[in-house]
């Protein structure tokens, strides 16, 4: 009750003390458990990565047919999560808002729910640079986690790849589709990034809702340093278990590759920097923005794109 009430309220230790009569040494201790052992209970049934083609190809149809892009297999972006400064790490944890944290590196699907996630980024790095070490990048680099082959849309010449979409952050690979800069917009370059930003922003979406049922992540975590990860992890799985609910999975779903479970094996180094762009990923962004602004048009797309 006492970490339930921790994480959706996002009271401090001192408020929780005067509610409990429990020191916050105790309390401190408490917490860290349970939210440890919510994670482990939880991690394998609602904590995974899609590892088998058919999981990759409802997840797309899914995102097509509420989001109109095809092809597209999940939203990815990077949450900063505050925390009290480790009194050894200098300024590694400092991020660019001027705020100590780590860095909540998440994939989600059509209906919310997490399908990757890589907690405990110091917040001096960028979300590209993590996503270049983690766990993700080596898989969809690998394919063993079964991302579906090409597929050949309606009335496509060439198969085009199963996608990731993501923003500026991140590196433009094939199989990681960012926006086109705004000093290079074309009309049909707007119509795809009006189309790419349908999707991509349920990941923010997905962001807003995990931190307005678990508050604790509005604010400062104030436990020792080593522990917001645990904290964060399982607001993840309780997150997941929640959107479960709301849409239960058709089937069993095989565990997928995630991080270790030794927590402090799964925090990446975050000293990679996203290569340039390769002339095959630029190459698979022109054939999805030629394919968006003819055959896979919606009627009005191009009234709210040119909107922008």
């Amino acid at each position: 009750m006492i970490t339930l009430r921790y994480l959706a309220t996002g009271s401090s230790l001192t408020q929780l003390y005067y509610e409990w009569y429990i020191s916050v040494a105790s309390l401190s201790q408490i917490i860290s458990e349970t939210s440890r052992a919510i994670y482990h209970c939880l991690k394998d049934d609602f904590i995974k990565t899609l590892s088998s083609v058919q999981e990759w190809l409802n997840i797309s149809t899914d995102l097509e047919q509420k989001w109109n892009f095809p092809n597209a297999i999940g939203a990815l972006d990077g949450k900063h999560v505050m925390m009290n400064k480790p009194w050894y790490a200098g300024s590694e944890y400092h991020n660019y808002k001027g705020q100590e944290s780590i860095i909540l590196l998440a994939m989600c699907d059509a209906n919310y729910s997490f399908t990757y996630v890589n907690v405990g980024a110091q917040g001096r790095a960028s979300d590209g640079g993590v996503f270049e070490v983690s766990t993700l990048q080596a898989s969809l680099t690998s394919n063993n986690i079964d991302v579906p082959p090409a597929r050949l849309l309606p009335r496509c010449k060439e198969p085009l790849p199963h996608v990731i979409l993501a923003d500026e952050a991140f590196p433009l690979k094939s199989h990681l589709m960012r926006p086109y800069p705004k000093r290079v917009l074309t009309d049909e370059r707007r119509i795809f990034n009006y189309r790419w930003s349908q999707v991509r922003r349920l990941i923010e979406n997905s962001f807003g809702i995990l931190s307005s049922t678990w508050r604790i992540l509005f604010r400062q975590i104030d436990l020792p340093p080593d522990k917001p990860r645990t904290i964060v992890l399982a607001c993840c799985a309780l997150h997941n278990m929640i959107r479960s609910a709301c849409h239960p999975p058709e089937g069993t779903v095989p565990p997928l590759p995630r991080e270790p479970s030794n927590l402090a094996d799964t925090i990446p180094s975050v000293e990679a920097r996203p290569d340039r762009p390769t002339e095959a990923a630029k190459m698979v962004r022109e054939q999805y923005c030629d394919y968006l602004k003819k055959d896979g048009a919606v009627w009005w797309q191009r009234e709210y794109a040119l909107l922008q």
